[in-house]
């Protein structure tokens, strides 16, 4: 793929990009570059490398805008913390994520502890040519048989719903929150979660230099780029979220030292949960359990994540969790090879 071609679809995946639409504009200077005469192209510099990687990296952990005509609608529901009415469990579960992405953990999070067989498909962070089917691009995608159900916190509750309706009628299925904070309460934190944690998280793992590098040496970890690819998008990437990483602070409006910020908010947790409990659901974990571990799940081998354990009282709570989930109920993954090709 030449560089002009990958630049314009770095440009649709910039705008799709939930923490790096600040990176748009270099972009777009790339191509009005490259795009007057290709026949007179030299190789940019590594500054300008810096962004084309960065930007490809970033995109793994957080999706959002479409950009390609489809065949079939989708959209979230107004309000995706209702448990929407049982339609009865699917048959077949189809997946369609990027495998460090949060909002797609919280969903794979739901997935295995309810049991539920799925299959994975891996979308390209640049064509989402495994989407060309649908009209919404961002993922998570879940196909339940034929339905597309889109958005992560709507898809948690579709299979919660389903998941009560079945264990109604036999005992044997996974329960859901017993005994614990009422649903409303639920509600509040799941929008807890979406609204204030993964931000905090966020900023916390691009807070330094030396995390922004151990972040994207764990994000390109999970892929299946080129080694060239890989490495470039390991240090350039780190290069650039580092950079964005400095502004997030003031742009999500947190104050003081973000690594206190992110013990308090595990404690605001720990401190709901409580000592009579072990999870928000009460015996057993309710959607908003499911919701935290899920992106706590999704940074499980970086700083943040092992100082998150260490220095604030969620780790009881998350060994319980990775105790009641289990392994995963993953059938397989299917998808394309990421990255640029040379």
């Amino acid at each position: 793929m030449s560089l002009f071609r990958s630049a314009r679809s770095l440009l649709v995946l910039a705008r799709s990009a939930t923490h790096v639409e600040t990176c748009v504009a270099p972009v777009q200077i790339l191509l009005r570059q490259y795009s007057v005469d290709q026949s007179k192209f030299t190789p940019p510099s590594f500054g300008k490398w810096a962004i084309l990687g960065g930007i490809t990296s970033s995109a793994l952990f957080f999706s959002q805008k479409s950009f390609a005509d489809a065949k079939v609608e989708s959209k979230p529901p107004e309000d995706e913390y209702i448990r929407p009415p049982p339609k009865g469990l699917p048959k077949s579960l189809v997946l369609y994520q990027y495998e460090v992405c949060p909002y797609c953990c919280k969903v794979k999070a739901a997935l295995d502890y309810y049991k539920l067989p799925y299959i994975v498909v891996e979308v390209n962070p640049l064509l989402k040519s495994e989407l060309s089917w649908s009209s919404y691009k961002k993922v998570p995608v879940l196909k339940m048989d034929e339905e597309v159900v889109v958005g992560s916190s709507a898809i948690v509750s579709r299979l919660t719903a389903e998941v009560e309706a079945v264990s109604k009628k036999s005992p044997s299925k996974k329960p859901v929150g017993q005994s614990g904070i009422s649903i409303e309460e639920e509600v509040k934190w799941r929008k807890w979660v979406d609204e204030k944690f993964v931000k905090i998280l966020t900023a916390n793992i691009y807070r330094s230099w030396s995390e922004s590098w151990d972040t994207f040496k764990y994000i390109t970890e999970q892929t299946n780029w080129s080694w060239g690819t890989r490495e470039l998008a390991r240090s350039s990437g780190a290069i650039l979220m580092w950079q964005v990483g400095k502004r997030m602070p003031a742009k999500y409006g947190i104050e003081g030292d973000l690594r206190e910020a992110l013990y308090r908010t595990c404690n605001e947790l720990v401190d709901e949960v409580g000592l009579k409990r072990p999870f928000l659901g009460g015996s057993t974990p309710n959607m908003a359990d499911l919701a935290v571990y899920g992106v706590l799940k999704a940074v499980e081998k970086t700083p943040t994540f092992l100082d998150a354990m260490h220095h604030s009282r969620i780790e009881p709570w998350y060994i319980r969790m990775t105790e009641v989930i289990g392994p995963s109920s993953r059938v397989s993954t299917e998808g394309s090879t990421w990255g640029l090709s040379s």
